[in-house]
């Protein structure tokens, strides 16, 4: 077996052995270099020694070598640091890029040491925020959600036969009632009928006045899962239920029951009316959809049957109640809490409203992401007020932009202030271009509801005089209308034109141009409302059957 040469060579004087060995065990250094010391060490007692035959004089003379080369522990060091110099050019690089790169490491935990030991301090229960910001003034008031979730509760799943076309998210996809057999119709009418429980709950509830969300959870934390699972169960439950709703309503207009048919369209309007500017984005986005169901409905109705002048005259009057032209449409007030709770849980809190960010609250600091981290670099964190400034003036703009109907939008680029773009802050970067899409969204619904009181005045004016106005303006002097209907998306009123078989009613639409009343063509090239290439035609209706 090979000899270790750690243990000092054999032939040396076992003082010149034992000194050998100590300055190697003193270099702490690695094994290779540590045996070339060794071997240099050994070659040169060897070299002095190697005359000297009588044992005492080579100790003496090993002796006398020690005491030349001094403290073993600093001849160690002289070693070391000889070895380390005399290392290839790329072994010295790769040694202080790994230095260089630990010396950052250890800056970088250095600086965000503070944020990482800093805890929150929940002061607000904004769950508790979301449910009180909504209630009426008076507490002895009923509350039409829950008639609606009692429908959603009583609903009854169509049969097979009767789902046409099923997609994905399980929505009844039906076809049109002419297309129908007689064994189809019975199983509809039965369906129908096992739904009447549901569609009576939902008529109460549109019959009761005051709406307002309620969020059953423990939690406080927004942003737990279990929050928003109880916040979005109920509403695919409400889509059906208003799909269901729907088909009745086709089936009561196909049976020639048209005065009940069309108060359930002013039903589901209602249903859908309730949900909006109140409680979270989707709830209130669900509900636009379901008004949409309810207008689409009834203008089917109108298009497709001849309606008395007195049942126009009460429709009239109940959508006069129903549209407020100055409403908002949404209340941005449940989203921008989500950003108020993130921030109360991701950044400390001094007790006077500022703070600096935990490493989880940085992504919703005010400042772009190379700044804060140039900031933590420096020990100048994100500030948690003016993160808090940052939301409060992002939602302020939003608020106003949602406010200017899409052809003033259109010409004001900074809606006279620095744009929401200007917020350096990558998250409110992301969702700023959904809550401009949302301001599309409102004024087109907007624009649907006007549109849908102008058709049944001049449906009405043709009913009791013989035929449709001239203009909307003989409409008003009439008495037909209290004023000019606005068109959002145009330079003026609604466009309005009476033509040899009656009369045309239309917006310009999302590219905010006359088009003359042509209809913009959806993908596949069929006419139909909301394409951005051509005017929205509301009357007369391209397709007597609701959209789907």
């Amino acid at each position: 077996m090979e000899p270790n040469p750690d243990k000092g060579p054999v032939e040396l004087p076992r003082c010149a052995a034992e000194y050998i060995d100590q300055v190697v065990r003193q270099i702490r250094y690695r094994k290779r270099v540590r045996a070339e010391v060794h071997e240099e060490l050994r070659a040169h007692f060897e070299d002095d020694l190697r005359d000297v035959t009588d044992p005492q004089q080579r100790e003496t003379r090993a002796r006398e070598l020690i005491e030349q080369f001094g403290d073993a522990k600093l001849l160690a060091a002289l070693c070391r640091r000889a070895k380390k110099r005399c290392r290839p050019l790329w072994q010295k690089a790769l040694v202080r890029t790994g230095q260089g790169t630990l010396l950052v490491f250890a800056y970088m935990v250095v600086c965000t040491l503070p944020m990482s030991l800093a805890k929150p301090t929940i002061r607000v229960n904004y769950v508790e925020w979301l449910n009180n910001r909504w209630l009426p003034e008076r507490s002895n008031v009923e509350n039409a959600k829950r008639y609606y979730d009692e429908a959603a509760r009583l609903y009854v799943a169509p049969p097979k036969e009767l789902v046409r076309e099923p997609d994905a998210r399980g929505r009844l996809i039906g076809g049109r009632l002419d297309e129908y057999d007689s064994a189809e119709m019975r199983l509809l009418a039965q369906w129908l009928a096992d739904n009447e429980p549901a569609f009576g709950m939902l008529r109460q509830g549109a019959k009761t006045r005051h709406y307002w969300p309620e969020y059953h959870v423990a939690e406080t934390d927004l942003s737990d899962p279990s929050f928003l699972t109880e916040a979005m169960a109920g509403l695919a439950a409400y889509r059906r239920i208003a799909l269901a709703f729907r088909e009745n309503i086709a089936y009561q207009a196909c049976q020639g029951h048209l005065d009940s048919a069309l108060d359930d369209c002013l039903a589901v309007w209602t249903f859908g009316r309730h949900m909006q500017s109140k409680g979270l984005l989707n709830e209130q986005l669900v509900g636009i959809a379901i008004e949409a169901l309810g207008v689409q409905s009834l203008l089917g109705i109108l298009h497709s049957s001849q309606v008395s002048a007195a049942t126009l005259e009460r429709i009239q009057a109940n959508l006069t109640s129903l549209i407020d032209p100055q409403r908002s449409g949404v209340d941005l007030d449940g989203e921008q809490v989500f950003w108020h709770d993130r921030i109360q849980r991701t950044f400390t809190d001094d007790g006077k409203g500022g703070g600096h960010a935990l490493p989880s609250g940085v992504p919703y600091a005010a400042g772009g992401w190379w700044d804060n981290l140039l900031g933590i670099l420096v020990l100048d964190y994100p500030d948690r007020r003016d993160a808090e400034t940052m939301v409060q003036r992002y939602f302020e703009q939003m608020r106003r932009h949602l406010l200017l109907p899409p052809h003033e939008n259109s010409s004001v680029e900074d809606l006279g202030t620095p744009t929401p773009r200007a917020l350096p802050n990558t998250l409110l970067a992301v969702v700023e271009p959904a809550h401009k899409r949302l301001g599309q969204l409102l004024w087109r619904a907007k624009t649907h509801e006007l549109a849908t009181l102008t058709i049944v005045a001049v449906l009405r004016h043709g009913a009791e005089r013989g035929g449709p106005p001239e203009s909307l303006e003989q409409l008003v002097q009439a008495g037909y209308l209290d004023s000019l209907p606005d068109d959002p998306f145009g330079a003026g009123p609604l466009s309005y034109r009476k033509t040899s078989d009656g009369f045309l009613l239309y917006s310009w639409g999302e590219n905010l141009t006359d088009d003359g009343g042509v209809q913009g063509l959806r993908q596949g090239g069929k006419p139909g409302l909301w394409a951005d290439n051509g005017d929205w035609v509301f009357w007369p209706v391209t397709e007597a059957e609701p959209e789907r």
